[in-house]
């Protein structure tokens, strides 16, 4: 199975490269290639600053922001650029902190982070920014239910290989903290709706970026990839998961905001 997704995710990889030249040019100006190169940098360096919170009493949790860059190059220098730092920063991080063999599926994920934003505000544009808003808010609403009912629907997880049971007092907690981040979150992207319509990074549609990275990467490929690799069945400990992306999608949205507002203000 892992030698058939390396094969897979190899093929999809080159396939996407050779889509993504062949419609977006690589414009290599002194401005691209110092902002890329200083953000992939950025990116392997964050791996060394992620943090473990306990959650369910171990630290299982995991809060960093190593993919923050990608999709900020993404939005800044288009699909090319977002393809190409993508590989080199997966290449640079196995040098650096080497986990065994490559495995392409991950490459691929970090190719997606920045590829998905930038294909989205190529589109900034020509989609309305309304249309874009009440895809937002739907998402938001779809991932909040889908997130509590598989919450309450869940009665155990297995953490580092140890069976841990999900008690009613477990599932309010964390019902409530999901509650309010998302919730929180709907709110800004509301109140934003007209202040920020016309800025040069839209609230909606990069909330809807960092939406589309947290599901499809995150939630979707990466537990496939672990699943080939080391045998993890998919849906083990999902919750966890489902936690950190109640997380970090606020983070991601309010912190990679205030980055692209900054080098925006800055003409980066």
């Amino acid at each position: 199975m892992a030698l058939f997704l390396q094969i897979v995710t190899f093929l999809a990889i080159v396939a996407l490269g050779i889509l993504t030249f062949k419609f977006f040019p690589l414009k290599i100006t002194t401005r691209n290639l110092t902002l890329a190169a200083m953000l992939v940098v950025l990116s392997v360096a964050l791996q060394f600053f992620s943090v473990m919170i306990p959650l369910f009493g171990f630290p299982s949790l995991r809060i960093d922001f190593l993919q923050l860059p990608l999709m900020v190059i993404g939005v800044l220098l288009g699909p090319t650029w977002a393809f190409v730092s993508g590989i080199v920063q997966d290449i640079l991080g196995l040098v650096v902190t080497p986990t065994g063999f490559p495995f392409f599926g991950f490459m691929l994920n970090k190719v997606l982070v920045g590829m998905i934003p930038a294909v989205l505000f190529l589109k900034k544009d020509k989609i309305n920014n309304i249309t874009i808003h009440r895809i937002v808010m739907a998402l938001l609403a779809l991932f909040l239910v889908g997130a509590l009912s598989y919450l309450w629907a869940t009665q155990q997880i297995i953490v580092e290989q140890t069976p841990i049971e999900i008690t009613t007092t477990m599932k309010i907690m964390l019902s409530v903290v999901t509650l309010v981040l998302i919730s929180t979150l709907a709110m800004f992207v509301q109140v934003s709706k007209k202040r920020y319509a016309h800025a040069a990074i839209p609230v909606a549609f990069w909330t809807l970026s960092v939406l589309l990275v947290e599901v499809i990467v995150q939630l979707l490929l990466t537990p496939t990839w672990l699943s080939a690799m080391y045998g993890i069945p998919v849906l083990i400990s999902f919750l966890v998961r489902v936690v950190k992306a109640a997380v970090m999608i606020p983070l991601m949205m309010f912190v990679g905001y205030g980055v692209l507002q900054l080098l925006s203000k800055l003409r980066i």
